[in-house]
């Protein structure tokens, strides 16, 4: 045999003996195809620093949600692969990973940016490289849903701070008080929650008698707290990740829940922060996504089987908040990819066109009610809840319905 027919002897040699493997499993062509099928899911979350506790729950919802996609005939033979950069809530390091996993990467689809800053940097982001992108968590400030910062590539699952405050205003001054003053983060999330908690007071007849920010990752929190007006009818707290927790323990220590009506976002009191709601949080009212306890129009089908799920697969730990949210925003995309054929980034059309305007039921993949993302701003709308802390347990009292948040532009 010459050197030409020898090489070529070789070069046979491994794909026949690839097909003959494949006979003997059983393997067809088909099944091989499917098998191949990779999607890779860029993932900006800060697992350290101030959020840190938000950003490893949120990872704890996208693997639950991933791991059951595994189970369901139309994503089974897709395999996900998550690449996740640790951003520590930095604006410039999200962008800087965001980059690394899109150009070095290959990443298919951007997801991530727990903090308003980031997720605010990453929506433009997205639009400059044209990929898809979903907050998983977190990202409350209205900014992403203004026309001017609207584009065909960003959508957002989660509640914005004037969805979750005007729903929330004309309950609170019907039962609480008309006078509010605010403690709020001095960054994006929390600048955003004060002027909506404003503009939705002014709506039903309340008011703000003043306010005081705390700066990202401040430790003394007395000397802000000392400050606050105790004539008010109640303090509203604006306030995320480790500034929630030393914000209401000090408020706890000067004694202010007995003096005024204690109220706020959900984020004030997340599971992540606080396992155990704590006894300065008694009589605490607050709005949000999902509360902790299955109580009330949360008792349903559909929530108790996610819960279930959620403990089989981390038993004994509460559902944190960014978990549920980012178990429902990755089911969100793993429905879209379904609806679309999404099998990778020059798909990204496909992708998006499924996104805009999706409408999905109630189920143990969208737990807390149905959602549908608007085609107008690619703004999440689902119900909401309010929930009131009473013996240790956060008991859900009212939900608002999706038709009366989608009125909320």
């Amino acid at each position: 045999m010459n050197e030409t027919s020898g090489s070529m002897a070789a070069r046979w040699k491994a794909p026949l003996a690839a097909f003959a493997l494949m006979a003997v499993l059983g393997i067809g062509p088909q099944a091989l195809a499917q098998q191949a099928t990779e999607i890779r899911i860029g993932f900006v979350n800060p697992a350290t620093g101030a959020f840190g506790a938000l950003g490893k729950s949120a990872r704890k919802g996208m693997d639950l949600a991933i791991e059951n996609a595994a189970a369901r005939p139309q994503t089974k033979g897709i395999r996900f692969v998550v690449e996740e950069r640790d951003s520590a809530a930095k604006t410039s390091d999200a962008i800087r990973y965001a980059r690394e996993l899109i150009q070095r990467e290959n990443v298919d689809v951007l997801v991530g940016g727990l903090s308003s800053a980031e997720c605010l940097s990453l929506q433009k982001l997205a639009a400059e490289v044209k990929i898809a992108y979903l907050p998983t968590s977190g990202c409350w400030a209205d900014e992403f849903a203004l026309a001017e910062n609207v584009n065909p590539y960003a959508f957002r699952v989660t509640a914005s701070n004037r969805q979750r405050n005007y729903a929330f205003a004309e309950w609170l001054v019907k039962n609480s008080g008309k006078n509010w003053y605010v403690v709020y983060s001095d960054f994006a999330y929390g600048q955003s929650g004060l002027k909506a908690f404003r503009e939705a007071m002014a709506a039903v007849g309340g008011t703000v008698s003043g306010s005081i920010g705390i700066p990202f990752g401040a430790t003394d929190m007395a000397s802000y707290i000392s400050k606050i007006d105790r004539s008010a009818d109640g303090l509203y707290f604006v306030l995320a990740g480790r500034d929630a927790i030393l914000a209401l323990q000090e408020a706890a220590s000067q004694g202010l829940a007995g003096k005024m009506k204690l109220a706020g976002m959900q984020s004030l009191i997340v599971p992540e922060n606080f396992p155990q709601i704590p006894a300065s949080a008694e009589g605490l009212s607050f709005i949000g996504a999902y509360p902790r306890d299955a109580t009330g129009p949360l008792d349903t089908p559909e929530n108790q089987a996610f819960r279930k799920a959620y403990a089989a697969k981390y038993p004994g730990e509460v559902v944190g908040l960014n978990a549920l949210e980012a178990y429902q925003t990755t089911n969100v995309l793993l429905a879209a990819i379904e609806r679309s054929g999404f099998k990778g980034r020059k798909d990204t059309g496909k992708l998006i066109e499924a996104l805009s305007g999706l409408k999905l039921e109630a189920s143990r993949e969208f737990p807390a009610g149905a959602i549908t993302i608007r085609a107008s701003d690619h703004q999440g709308v689902a119900p909401l809840y309010i929930a009131v802390v009473r013996g240790g347990k956060e008991q859900v009292i009212h939900a608002i319905p999706a038709a009366e948040i989608d009125r909320i532009k």
